[in-house]
């Protein structure tokens, strides 16, 4: 299911962590044209993006784990697809980062890849499994750069177990909901994808349409066997 349909309706304020370009956050304008946005994101050329879409938004460059906001101050926080490339020593954090800026039974919802049995698809790990072809389909592309530059680490896609998030999480949350989503679009339209990331074209419209399809996918479940997994957590 996507990611605006586990928004409580009577939210005020919301963040994106790993906002990107901001897509995430056009829908939540369109949605719920009356709540306060704000994202943050590593990668410069997708936050300028971001800022001329959504002009009233207070968008920023900043680490998930070191985000830029006061305490207690959002109603909800969206973190999709983005766990996965944070380093094993700063989940935790980012989790712990994203509770401090929510205020008491404010809603956090995570989306990420989850180990089932199409996990070893994951075209982003391509890279460490065949460093020489990834290098010659892709190149260093619109997803490699921006890491470059602010010194992030390139990690494996970790695919997490529930049990992995929730101990992550920690205390001090409380579960809400725990779906399962995808099978085997998600992968292969990543794959699809490589050429638009090669020429710097991710903004391509056939770019969205893949990601439309995986996204869509994603509201299947498939059990334990799917491909993604999503958390919602309240604050407690």
């Amino acid at each position: 299911m996507e990611p605006e349909y586990w928004i409580p309706r009577d939210t005020t304020s919301l963040v994106d962590v790993g906002c990107n370009a901001g897509a995430l956050l056009e829908d939540c304008r369109h949605w719920f044209p009356n709540v306060k946005l704000a994202g943050v994101d590593i990668n410069a050329d997708a936050i300028q993006i971001a800022k001329r879409k959504l002009p009233d938004a207070e968008i920023q460059q900043a680490f998930g784990f070191e985000l830029p906001f006061a305490d207690n101050r959002f109603d909800c926080a969206t973190c999709i697809e983005v766990i996965e490339h944070v380093p094993q020593e700063y989940r935790a954090q980012l989790v712990a980062e994203i509770r401090r800026v929510l205020r008491p039974g404010g809603r956090m919802i995570l989306r990420c890849p989850h180990d089932g049995i199409f996990s070893c698809l994951d075209a982003q790990n391509f890279r460490f499994r065949w460093p020489r072809l990834y290098q010659r389909l892709v190149g260093e592309g619109s997803r490699d750069v921006h890491y470059r530059e602010v010194k992030e680490e390139l990690v494996w896609h970790h695919h997490f177990r529930r049990e992995e998030l929730l101990e992550i999480a920690g205390p001090g949350w409380k579960l809400e909901e725990c779906h399962f989503g995808g099978l085997l679009l998600f992968p292969i339209s990543d794959v699809l994808r490589w050429p638009f990331y090669r020429k710097n074209r991710g903004d391509h419209w056939m770019v969205r349409a893949l990601e439309k399809m995986a996204t869509w996918e994603l509201a299947y479940s498939f059990g334990r066997s799917s491909y993604g997994i999503l958390i919602v957590m309240t604050k407690v």
